[in-house]
């Protein structure tokens, strides 16, 4: 594992780590677990943009379908409420139900070591939709990224 690091975000460091694809509009780092199975988790500078999290719901469950774009997960932080989309389409093979509630407030210290949920996504290549380490770095110090909550979208999925 090799981590890319700087100091120039947002004026404080943040790290990238090369065994992830990323992405951007989410900042989730993704994980290629092989055979089609993939794991999503927020990045390093998804933790800076947000200042902390309060509450996580999630808005699927295993065994459901989601589509691109689909809300998967209702967070709340310091600056705003929101819900998290997936960049693929796929089955929910598992989520991270430590996570619920305000069980987020572990990616605070372990947003590379904590998966949020694993989708089953046959079929497609998806790493096209996604950044490699070097491109999201270059994303984030050009500030092509908003504030996590800037224009939230507040879609909550009720149960």
């Amino acid at each position: 594992m090799a981590l890319l690091s700087s100091d120039e975000f947002y004026g404080q460091s943040v790290t990238v780590d090369d065994r992830y694809y990323y992405y951007p509009p989410e900042h989730l780092w993704v994980e290629d677990g092989g055979n089609g199975v993939y794991r999503f988790g927020f990045t390093h500078a998804g933790v800076i943009l947000v200042n902390g999290f309060k509450y996580m719901d999630f808005a699927v469950e295993p065994g459901e379908t989601v589509d691109v774009d689909d809300s998967v997960l209702f967070v709340e932080t310091f600056k705003a409420m929101f819900n998290i989309t997936t960049p693929i389409g796929g089955e929910v093979l598992s989520i991270n139900e430590k996570l619920a509630g305000e069980g987020i407030k572990i990616l605070e210290e372990k947003y590379f070591e904590e998966y949020i949920f694993e989708l089953k996504c046959e079929g497609t290549d998806v790493t096209a939709e996604l950044l490699n380490p070097q491109q999201y770095m270059e994303a984030l110090l050009r500030g092509d990224s908003d504030h996590c909550g800037a224009g939230a979208r507040v879609m909550r999925r009720n149960r």
